[in-house]
C-alpha cells in the first residue's frame, strides 16, 4: 500500500490590512499551526508521499520566518523517509517566469524536496514501493494564462513518458476546475475533455479553496481546499487535506480536516434597530455574536432616513466589534438612504500621513532588522485612519 497526503493553498504568511501587528502575527502563527498539522498526520500515518498542489506561500517573496518554518516541517518529514513533491500556485508564481525563481525551489536545491516547476512541460518521477509503482507528475501555475481558457490544452509531454498500463499515473495541477468553478468566472478552467485525453489516473488539482471531488472515465480528480478559511465569503468552507491510499491498483480517499479558526457573517437589518438608540442597538447585537478568537463580518442593510443615518455613530460600532473579536469588518455597501446612495468621501492626505511617514523611516533607520513589521504597523494605522473618516 501506498499512502499520499494531499495539500494545497496554505497561504503561509498572508497579509491582513484590518489586523493590529501583534494580532497579523497570531493569524500568520495559526496559518503556520495548520500546515504543521497536516505534515504531523503525515509522520504520524506514516505515509510514502506528500504532496502540495500550489500556493504554499501568499506570496513569491516569502518572508524569512515562513521560509524558516516550512524548511523545518519538510526536513521533519524527509528524516521520516517521506518523498515531499511540489509545484508552484498563482500567489506564489514569481513575477519573472524562469522555473528556478519559485520560492520553493529553494527546498529542492536543500534535498528535501521534488518540484515540477515548467509550467509547460510535464516532467515526472517514478515512485516505487512493494511492487507498485506510480508516476508524480506536476505543471505550476503559469500567470502569463489569462482569461477563460484551457492552462493545460496545449501542455508537452516529454517523448520519454512511460505508456506501462501497469503504472498508476498522477497529475498535480494549481488552476480551477471547470466542474466546481464559479460560472462567472474569467481565469484559466481545466477541462474535462482535457483530462480525458491526458494519459492520467489521477487528478490533483489546486487553486479552489473548497475541498471536493469528481470521477469520471475510471479517472480521479482531487481537490484538496485550503487549510485555512482567508476570506469572508469562505465562512463555510471545511479547511483540511486529503489522504490517499493505493493498493493493488486500488484507489481510495477521505478528507481529513484541520482545526481553523471560526469566522462568520451576520447581518443587521436597520429598519429593525431601534430608532431611540440605534447605535447601542447596532452595538448590542454584534457584541452577541462575538467573541475574542472570530473573525467576523457585519453587514448594515436596508434602506433608512436621513436622520437615523445621521444619528449612528459608525466609530463607535467599529471600535466596539474591533474590541470584541480577532478580526472586525464593518460592511455598509447594502446601506440606503431613502432617495440617494450613502458614500464615503476620500481624505486627503493630512500632515498627520506626512508624521507617520517620518517616523516610519526613522525607527526603519534605527532598526533595519524590523524593517518588515514596522511597514505593516505603517499599513495598519492607515487603513484604521481611514475607517474612522467620518461618512457623509
Amino acid at each position: 500500500m501506498v499512502k499520499i497526503v494531499i495539500t494545497a493553498d496554505n497561504h503561509l504568511g498572508k497579509y491582513y490590512k484590518k489586523l493590529l501587528p501583534e494580532k497579523l502575527q497570531e493569524r500568520r502563527k495559526r496559518l503556520r499551526d495548520a500546515f504543521e498539522e497536516v505534515v504531523n498526520f503525515a509522520i504520524e500515518e506514516k505515509v510514502d508521499i506528500f504532496v502540495q498542489a500550489g500556493d504554499l506561500f501568499d506570496s513569491p517573496n516569502p518572508r524569512n520566518q515562513d521560509l524558516t518554518f516550512v524548511a523545518r516541517e519538510f526536513s521533519k518529514m524527509t528524516k521520516n523517509h517521506i518523498k515531499i513533491y511540489a509545484i508552484g500556485g498563482n500567489h506564489d508564481a514569481p513575477n519573472m517566469l524562469e522555473s528556478d525563481s519559485y520560492p520553493i525551489r529553494i527546498f529542492e536545491e536543500a534535498g528535501l524536496i521534488k518540484t515540477f516547476s515548467s509550467q509547460s512541460t510535464i516532467n515526472y518521477e517514478i515512485f516505487e514501493k512493494d511492487g507498485l509503482n506510480i508516476l508524480i507528475s506536476g505543471l505550476s501555475h503559469d500567470p502569463r494564462r489569462k482569461g477563460r481558457i484551457d492552462p493545460i490544452e496545449k501542455a508537452i509531454i516529454p517523448s520519454d513518458f512511460p505508456k506501462e498500463n501497469n503504472l498508476i499515473k498522477l497529475l498535480i495541477l494549481h488552476y480551477s476546475f471547470e466542474k466546481f468553478a464559479h460560472p462567472k468566472a474569467q481565469e484559466p478552467q481545466v477541462s474535462i475533455g482535457t483530462l480525458d485525453l491526458l494519459p492520467f489516473d489521477i487528478y490533483i488539482i489546486g487553486h479552489l479553496h473548497e475541498q471536493n471531488t469528481y470521477r469520471f472515465a475510471n479517472k480521479h480528480v482531487i481537490i484538496p481546499g485550503s487549510t485555512e478559511r482567508f476570506e469572508f465569503g469562505e465562512e463555510n468552507l471545511t479547511p483540511g487535506f486529503y489522504l490517499l491510499t493505493i493498493e493493488n491498483k486500488k484507489i481510495n480517499y477521505e478528507h481529513i480536516k484541520v482545526k481553523a479558526q471560526p469566522m462568520r457573517n451576520m447581518e443587521i437589518r436597520l429598519t429593525e434597530i431601534i430608532s431611540e438608540n440605534p447605535t447601542n442597538s447596532i452595538i448590542e447585537r454584534i457584541i452577541n455574536n462575538s467573541h475574542k478568537d472570530l473573525l467576523l463580518k457585519c453587514k448594515l442593510i436596508g434602506e433608512i432616513s436621513l436622520s437615523l443615518y445621521r444619528s449612528i455613530n459608525f466609530n463607535k460600532i467599529l471600535e466596539a466589534g474591533i474590541n470584541s473579536n480577532f478580526l472586525f469588518d464593518l460592511d455598509t455597501q447594502n446601506l440606503r438612504i431613502k432617495g440617494e446612495e450613502i458614500h464615503t468621501l476620500p481624505a486627503p492626505e493630512t500632515s498627520v500621513d506626512k508624521n507617520l511617514e517620518m517616523i516610519t523611516k526613522k525607527y526603519m533607520e534605527e532598526s533595519p532588522e524590523d524593517k518588515d513589521i514596522i511597514i505593516e504597523a505603517l499599513n495598519w494605522l492607515k487603513e484604521e485612519l481611514k475607517n474612522r473618516e467620518i461618512m457623509l
